[in-house]
């Protein structure tokens, strides 16, 4: 009886732990926007669900904002907290590991109160989803544009590409200071000729994540100057996620029956 107790226990640990790991999410605050000035958050928060395990992710420039974890009180009136309390590193994970409200607010200089750099969020506890009948697909590759010197002058992206196999729903992330570069996903003529596409297109967070999710030629160029004809420009080809090959059933060899004797 106690063995049973035990393996039903560490079952439900199991399933426990495989939903938190399947559901997660991952929320970029203010997507490429970043966490930064004149900025809606409560617009960007609108109609998202948050739940128990799920990320949120603050992007900016360390040392020009920070990130403060405060109560309600606090956040209705931009009051800032001790400073060892803040976030810094200019890209700050925070896991929501308990339901409920949540204030975050930005304590450099009036940020708070005339930038708008606050965030009311509320989470969700996390609902037990059913035990899947066959295994989920794998989850995609992350490729760090450019590896350890990320997105930057005076690198050869097609060489760093060359090799590599990129799938539907893989994901790129291009890491750069903010500010300094940017992204653009283009066409193949806007690849060539690096034609700048519209300032509002582009990405600048300094940690741009973009998911591979349809198959085909994709272009990306840095904005900035003259950067895309300095070498800032990156072509790959996504081929199709291909489908679970499940293994054939057991082969059975048939037993040849001799003839009967009469």
């Amino acid at each position: 009886m106690a063995t049973n107790k035990w393996s039903i226990i560490f079952l439900i640990a199991i399933v426990a732990a495989l939903a938190t790991s399947v559901s997660a999410k991952v929320f970029i605050v203010g997507d490429h926007k970043g966490w930064t000035l004149n900025f809606d958050y409560q617009a960007w928060a609108n109609g998202k669900k948050f739940v128990v395990g799920d990320k949120l992710v603050f992007q900016y420039a360390a040392g020009k904002h920070n990130v403060f974890r405060v109560n309600g009180t606090v956040f209705q009136q931009c009051m800032i907290p001790p400073a060892i309390e803040a976030l810094t590193s200019g890209y700050d994970v925070i896991t929501l590991a308990t339901p409920g409200r949540k204030w975050y607010i930005c304590g450099v200089g009036k940020h708070c109160e005339l930038g708008g750099m606050k965030l009311f969020i509320n989470v969700l506890p996390q609902s037990m989803p059913p035990v899947p009948s066959v295994s989920p697909p794998p989850s995609g590759k992350v490729f760090v544009v450019g590896d350890d010197k990320g997105w930057t002058l005076n690198f050869d992206y097609q060489a760093w590409a060359t090799g590599k196999e990129f799938v539907v729903g893989d994901r790129l992330a291009f890491r750069y200071p903010m500010g300094k570069h940017n992204v653009f996903g283009v066409n193949g003529t806007s690849f060539q000729q690096c034609t700048i596409p519209s300032s509002n297109e582009a990405r600048t967070s300094g940690y741009d994540v973009i998911t591979l999710a349809t198959p085909g030629r994709k272009w990306y160029i840095c904005g900035v100057g003259k950067h895309c004809e300095m070498g800032m420009k990156l072509f790959i080809n996504v081929v199709p996620q291909s489908a679970y090959a499940y293994p054939p059933p057991p082969y059975h060899r048939t037993r040849k029956l001799a003839p009967p004797k009469f």
